[in-house]
């Protein structure tokens, strides 16, 4: 029998998608028109196109989820697989990736390297979060795994509690981690009211 998985959301939009494809489009046919009316740069264009087939099969292959029976982060993209046991992680916190995204990190003890669950993204054509749904879930698979993680779980709830009430993503508890870093969040104490980030 399958596991049972909690999958989690690519942060994107349907404009940014438009976009994407837009450009994609637009380099398509500045291809097809160098390819047409200039022959000597033919073979540029033929070596171009695999680079572009990758690029695009690598945004559109990548998925992420967590199997809710064992605990296990699974991210998944065109180079392959990578786990992590939640409950084995000596790594284990709410981090920016420095392009505007906030991403859970997951690492096993031993291990050099780590994954990556996306929680919310502020960039100027993205200002999303992950939906309370999915925010309390994954709090839960926290608790469970590693109950010691209480101020991890305790800002995923904090976050899911934000959106409940109809706030937004830029003024969430958990933007000032992405706009200002661990040490300003932790002082400003974010949307959350007088309480640290970090309690």
């Amino acid at each position: 029998m399958a596991s049972e998985r909690l999958v989690i959301p690519r942060l994107s939009t349907r404009s940014s998608l438009l976009w994407s494809l837009g450009t994609l489009l637009a380099v398509l046919v500045v291809a097809a028109y160098v390819f047409a009316s200039q022959p000597e740069n033919r073979w540029a264009v033929l070596a171009s196109l695999p680079v572009v087939g990758l690029l695009v099969a690598f945004v559109v292959v990548r998925s992420a989820w967590v199997e809710t029976e064992t605990g296990r982060v699974v991210t998944r993209t065109l180079l392959g697989s990578r786990t992590a046991a939640i409950g084995d992680a000596d790594t284990l916190q709410l981090i920016t990736n420095r392009g505007g995204g906030l991403v859970l990190q997951v690492r096993e003890k031993g291990s050099r390297r780590s994954t990556y669950l996306a929680i919310l993204l502020l960039t100027d054509y993205v200002q999303r979060s992950q939906d309370p749904t999915i925010l309390r879930a994954l709090a839960a698979q926290v608790e469970t795994w590693a109950p010691q993680r209480k101020s991890v779980v305790k800002q995923l709830l904090r976050q899911a509690e934000h959106l409940e009430q109809g706030g937004s993503a830029e003024d969430s508890p958990l933007a000032a981690l992405v706009t200002h870093g661990v040490t300003r969040a932790a002082k400003a104490g974010g949307a959350a009211g007088g309480t640290s980030l970090l309690d």
